[in-house]
């Protein structure tokens, strides 16, 4: 009986974010075709995948803590496990640090860099500008 209750818990705490990322998920086919703006769709992914790297890289930063956690722990006297377990762990501290400063640099020093859209585009030339031969102006008479 506590198998069964310990599966239905681990079942729903993995898949229960999945339901409510499939009504906000603006990566989808049905999101892009149902969506007005088509040209707001390739934005929104491309942040949506910004936002989930810096989830990943954080959930992976702290599979590296509890590793340098249980090596530093079940050194049992050994200096080099317990020097590799410490190495683990600043590792990620510094990773996550340097990830969430870097976030906080973009957004200060312009939104946009963080927040992909397509306004932040429109000061581009979409194609250079040519001047034709007949157009030049020669200075000889």
């Amino acid at each position: 009986m506590k198998k069964l209750i310990l599966f239905i818990f681990i079942f729903t705490m993995a898949f229960a974010p999945l339901l409510a990322i499939a009504q906000t998920n603006p990566c989808t086919v049905s999101a892009v075709q149902g969506s007005a703006d088509k040209a707001s769709a390739l934005p929104r992914c491309i942040n949506q995948i910004y936002v989930w790297s810096l989830g990943v890289a954080v959930l992976l930063a702290l599979l590296m803590m509890v590793l340098g956690g249980y090596y530093l722990m079940t050194a049992a006297g050994n200096a080099e496990q317990a020097t590799k377990g410490k190495e683990y762990i600043t590792g990620a501290l510094i990773g996550v640090v340097i990830l969430f400063c870097a976030y906080l640099l973009l957004n200060e020093i312009n939104p946009d860099l963080v927040n992909f859209n397509l306004k932040s585009l429109e000061g581009i030339n979409s194609s250079p500008q040519t001047t034709s031969p007949s157009r030049i102006r020669s200075t000889n008479p």
